[in-house]
């Protein structure tokens, strides 16, 4: 059975999540933006032991603890190619908006869509659910209804486009033809855990 916390972390508060399997303790630590003693702390207190670091795109606020953790705990780093670059940036993305990010490791997984990254009998799907960024993705926990939306959803409204490699046309298409399709039963579980002006 899955286990989810969750841990706003980081200046802007996004939503990290850590993910595992109650029996295995096997599990996932998805989007650590800061706050990284936090996050250890967390995953110490529960005994979870983490396969993988999956940032759900490349955003400063959402990689900005990958480093920090990977070297705590050696797990791999995974995300969608289309968004190294942005990892790649997240130092110098966070500079423009006055705040300060680690530069970040380069990821050790390039997700793709239909892959399954599993941890104790545990899975998550990956979806490529571009719009927010070229390389965003949603993770699908198909067997608990569940869905980690990163930044393609905000609280009570979708994800922002007005940021390098946005489209609000592939946003929308991207909830029309990868989310809505999952049906109303599925839990979805924000990138950010307020909406943003």
């Amino acid at each position: 059975m899955a286990e989810i916390l969750t841990l706003p972390v980081g200046p802007l508060e996004v939503n990290c999540y850590i993910v595992w399997d109650r029996e295995s303790g096997e599990g996932a630590v998805i989007d650590p933006g800061g706050d990284v003693e936090e996050i250890e702390s967390a995953l110490k207190k529960d005994g979870v032991k983490v396969r993988y670091i999956i940032n759900t795109h490349g955003h400063f606020d959402h990689v900005g603890g990958n480093g920090l953790l990977k070297s705590a705990i050696g797990s791999e780093i995974a995300i969608h190619a289309e968004d190294e670059p942005l990892l790649e940036y997240a130092h110098e993305q966070a500079v423009m908006f006055g705040l300060k990010t680690p530069k970040q490791p380069k990821p050790d997984i390039y997700l793709e869509d239909g892959v399954l990254l599993r941890f104790g009998p545990l899975g998550l799907k990956v979806i490529h659910t571009p719009g927010h960024s070229k390389g965003g993705v949603c993770l699908y926990m198909e067997n608990e209804g569940v869905l980690f939306t990163g930044d393609t959803l905000f609280a009570g409204s979708i994800g922002r486009t007005d940021f390098e490699g946005g489209s609000m046309d592939e946003l929308i298409d991207s909830i029309f033809e990868r989310i809505l399709p999952l049906g109303s039963n599925v839990r979805c579980f924000r990138g950010m855990a307020r909406s943003l002006p």
